[in-house]
């Protein structure tokens, strides 16, 4: 943190806020400082206030240039109140460097960025009130990795491109694959690869858990010649296992004068037992050695699942938020148990589903 010798931490005869402030962790979670200012509510134009529980933090929608923003006030009193302006910095616990930069014109966000621990920028979002178009930058090393925007007049349709600033444009960088290891073990997903100018794709590295394509479903051979306006249709076949299965997979991509990596990073939500398949499924049957997990993907808020031997003993467990759960079979001995599963806010239960695990 800084050192300041200025006054700080000011308030009001109204108990208004004014001036250079600064957090500590202990008291308020996070080490922050920045200004605060007195304003007017008859300064804006004002399309909705609410003023907050107590005069204590309210939030005020208000026409800005050409557009609207959203204001976060504070202890609003006799017509005024308080606003987060100028400067605000939100530092990293651990290190002391910055963590989040805003900046504020009268409590409106006019910018603001992320950085990681390394100080690193992470993201960068800012708002053209002029055109009424907001953007969201994201970053990876020193290049921005995707870029969201909203049109001039298009309030809720997003548009996201990745690698805008780069010679080779991705359409999709963080594609999802949701896969059920016993009716659908394989999914498909195709993006475009874009060249704006002469680009030769050298080498695409990508995991076991991944087979890549060319659009007639060959094999995809090096090196890829790429001239200006051409695209090339990959195929990403996601294919994974109980046992390799990760969350996040990385697809890596090298161009010819470049050590510059391009990346796909893959999500996929895996698991024997979902939502689709809890009411039908009958049987399962799986390898300790080989599969070594079994997964359930949750739905709703909680979901909870046992598995039950003939001796009454009960393993329980459960799912928060729609998430999956390893259940580690090396906690089993091979044998025949039984799976109960209850998806509380989907109103889906699986009872009795036969749970046959072998050596």
């Amino acid at each position: 943190m800084p050192t300041v010798s200025m006054a700080q931490n000011m308030v009001n005869a109204r108990g208004q806020p004014y001036g250079y402030w600064r957090y500590d962790r202990a008291t308020y979670g996070a080490e922050q400082d920045g200004y605060y200012k007195i304003v007017s509510l008859a300064q804006y134009d004002s399309l909705h206030f609410e003023p907050g529980e107590g005069g204590a933090v309210g939030r005020l929608e208000a026409k800005y240039k050409n557009s609207r923003a959203s204001i976060v006030t504070y202890t609003y009193a006799g017509d005024s109140m308080s606003v987060n302006d100028s400067v605000w910095n939100v530092y990293d616990s651990a290190t002391g460097k910055i963590a989040l930069t805003t900046v504020y014109d009268k409590g409106v966000v006019l910018w603001s960025k992320e950085y990681g621990s390394d100080g690193g920028l992470v993201k960068y979002d800012y708002t053209n009130y002029e055109a009424d178009s907001s953007v969201y930058l994201t970053y990876s090393g020193d290049k921005v990795f995707k870029k969201e925007f909203y049109p001039p007049g298009f309030a809720n349709t997003k548009i996201t491109r990745y690698y805008p600033f780069e010679p080779l444009h991705i359409s999709d960088a963080e594609p999802v694959f949701n896969v059920n290891f016993l009716n659908k073990p394989e999914v498909e997903h195709v993006v475009k690869i874009s060249a704006d100018t002469d680009v030769t794709i050298t080498k695409i590295i990508a995991s076991n858990n991944i087979k890549l394509l060319n659009k007639k479903g060959g094999a995809v051979d090096m090196p890829i010649e790429l001239g200006k306006g051409d695209t090339y249709a990959l195929t990403i076949k996601y294919a994974s296992t109980p046992a390799t299965y990760n969350f996040y997979d990385t697809i890596s991509i090298k161009t010819k004068g470049s050590a510059f990596m391009y990346k796909i990073i893959c999500s996929a939500w895996c698991a024997h037992v979902d939502r689709n398949n809890v009411t039908t499924m009958q049987n399962i049957r799986l390898s300790i050695t080989k599969d070594r997990y079994l997964f359930v993907k949750g739905c709703g808020t909680t979901t909870s699942f046992s598995i039950s031997d003939d001796d009454g003993k009960v393993s329980n467990y459960s799912i928060t938020d729609g998430n999956i759960t390893a259940v580690d079979l090396k906690e089993f001995v091979p044998g025949i148990y039984t799976l109960d599963i209850t998806m509380n806010d989907c109103n889906t239960e699986g009872n009795g589903i036969n749970l046959r695990l072998s050596e």
